[in-house]
């Protein structure tokens, strides 16, 4: 199974800021027991460049780069290992540089322009981002008769209570959440109510 296969599949990317070891030793494990084995670790965090190297501690989870503004955050994704990334806007030079060096680039869009443009750079899946603040479903809605080759990742406002409007849309294949994730949780390593939000919005998709 491909990398976007494997996306599709769980139709949900957590993503979060890990910037301590323990805490990603703790979210694998939480990823892990809910059978949702992917995450998008966001780089808004100067501290997460230098601890990302010890996913290489778990294989079996698929890890992502977010917030990718830079072409060194490509280069950190490669060096890392990571299986895809994923940038907040569409960059031209930051796209054909990660697809040369062969690295699955999600890139984040919001107007149909950017669309246009990422569509042109050769995307047909991207990231619609922040999801709830430029139209949510309603503009995805929208979109698809304009964009029938183009699948979306929404991300930026969904939760348990959403989370269905956006993926019973054929145009999106799946979503990307904080909520199970919350920055607050993490701090506080609560790792049994992290799977548990996870374990219920697996229940809440399938």
């Amino acid at each position: 199974m491909n990398i976007i296969d494997r996306i599709t599949k769980h139709k949900i990317i957590p993503l979060g800021t890990l910037v301590t070891k323990e805490e990603i030793l703790g979210v694998c494990h939480c990823l892990t027991k809910a059978n949702i084995p992917l995450i998008e670790v966001t780089l808004r965090d100067e501290r997460v460049a230098n601890v990302i190297h010890s996913f290489n501690n778990y294989p079996n989870i698929l890890l992502g780069i977010g917030t990718i503004r830079t072409i060194d955050q490509i280069d950190l994704a490669l060096d890392v290992g990571a299986s895809f990334a994923i940038t907040p806007g569409f960059s031209p030079i930051i796209s054909d540089y990660a697809m040369k060096k062969g690295l699955i680039i999600i890139p984040g869009v919001q107007t149909a322009t950017e669309i246009m443009a990422a569509s042109e750079a050769g995307h047909n899946i991207l990231k619609f981002f922040p999801a709830e603040l430029s139209g949510g479903t309603d503009r995805l809605n929208a979109y698809r008769s304009v964009f029938p080759d183009i699948t979306f990742i929404p991300t930026g406002g969904i939760n348990k209570n959403n989370i269905h409007n956006y993926l019973n849309l054929d145009n999106v294949m799946a979503v990307g959440a904080s909520s199970p994730l919350t920055e607050s949780l993490i701090k506080s390593k609560s790792w049994e109510e992290i799977v548990s939000n996870l374990e219920e919005i697996k229940n809440i998709i399938n």
